[in-house]
């Protein structure tokens, strides 16, 4: 059985997960790297779909509230990070079905099996829930095969696909949005749930290590802890910086370590 990186990271700025993430992707599109990347955010921050525009009232609300702004590398609508759990896929495309539907399929029910063995009762939206047209907020509706509870959508999901690689990342959400944040980013509660919301008092550990296997089984690999190397850790920091820059954003992440990242502390 073909071995993957599981990599478990503690909460970090935006710009230093989105960066993370395309590395992976750039891994995995090379035909070498398969990895599970489980993250927290650090305070709210707000990724956009590649192909999202932000208003400058909407983005001058969200720096007064103290809300970051990033543009993730996958497509789809905006989530608001900080209470919730990341999950990161990125392997070759062969380790996974042809075609986004199968693909999204295929990933939709190890997350099912991680949650219903933490006693989650959830299940997907089916494949009609794709037909209606995205709107700005990711969790106002749920698309195919995302992950619902109780009729609201408890993770969103995106995918990017480059040359051989596929890149597949999500928000699990473990509480609601603080309501500063989430007015300040234009996002309604409306469509969505947590696991909170639902009852869940589970551990965060036993949470990270049931999508962990579920997510490794799905990709037929052994998962063996691991971090990035640090020429990655590097790569990342320098791709991390830039984009704080052109953001405005460098003093949040001025004082990103480039040595082993924290594991997680909630």
């Amino acid at each position: 059985m073909r071995s993957a990186r599981l990599i478990c990271h503690g909460a970090a700025p935006g710009p230093w997960n989105m960066a993370v993430d395309e590395l992976l992707l750039a891994a995995a599109a090379s035909g070498g790297g398969v990895a599970v990347r489980l993250y927290a955010w650090r305070g709210p921050w707000l990724s956009l779909g590649y192909g999202q525009r932000l208003e400058g009232a909407r983005r001058a609300a969200c720096a007064a509230a103290g809300v970051g702004v990033v543009r993730r590398a996958t497509g789809g609508g905006a989530v608001l990070h900080g209470a919730d759990l990341t999950y990161t896929v990125a392997a070759p495309a062969s380790l996974l079905p042809a075609g986004l539907d199968a693909c999204y399929a295929r990933l939709a029910d190890a997350l099912l099996e991680a949650l219903r063995s933490q006693g989650v009762s959830a299940g997907r939206a089916g494949a009609a829930a794709g037909a209606a047209p995205p709107g700005f907020d990711c969790f106002a509706r749920a698309a195919a095969h995302e992950i619902c509870a109780g009729g609201h959508k408890l993770v969103g999901s995106a995918q990017r696909r480059m040359g051989a690689g596929v890149l597949q990342h999500g928000s699990l959400r473990l509480a609601p949005d603080p309501p500063q944040a989430a007015r300040a980013a234009g996002l309604e509660a409306r469509g969505s749930t947590s696991l909170r919301e639902l009852g869940w008092c589970g551990s965060l550990d036993s949470l990270r290590g049931a999508l962990a296997e579920a997510l490794g089984a799905a990709l037929g690999c052994s998962l063996e802890a691991g971090d990035l190397s640090p020429g990655e850790r590097r790569a990342a920091r320098a791709v991390a910086l830039g984009r704080a820059r052109s953001a405005g954003k460098l003093p949040r992440i001025a004082g990103l370590a480039v040595s082993r990242a924290p594991s997680f502390g909630r």
